[in-house]
């Protein structure tokens, strides 16, 4: 399928801002996460850093960064696991926390496509 030139570019600038953005996401999912580490049963903590990582995850996948929006959904899995569950241990919450470790080395650069 080929695109107008012009749909190219704005989507060429859209994936451009994606990647510009991906800091300040990571600051974002970063302090989400040490709320989380702070008030472990704090659901709505939780919640958000699954907001996050879901937004991160859609982004990515539509941007050309399929692997890291395929990560985001794997820690977003594991979150929803654990809100169901209700059972927070410090041994999911590093483990999760290790999944952000990685997911942020992995983004950070993201090629151009």
């Amino acid at each position: 399928m080929n695109m107008p030139t012009d749909l190219q570019a704005r989507v060429a600038l859209l994936a451009q801002g994606f990647r510009t953005r991906l800091p300040a996401r990571f600051e974002q999912i970063n302090a989400a996460y040490a709320l989380c580490r702070s008030d472990m049963a704090g659901r709505a903590h939780w919640q958000e850093l699954y907001r996050l990582l879901h937004s991160l995850g859609g982004a990515a996948g539509t941007f050309g960064a399929a692997e890291l929006g395929l990560a985001a959904r794997r820690i977003e899995e594991k979150i929803k696991t654990q809100l169901a569950e209700n059972d927070w241990t410090i041994e999911n919450l590093d483990d999760i926390g290790a999944d952000v470790a990685v997911l942020r080395h992995m983004a950070l650069p993201v090629p151009a496509p």
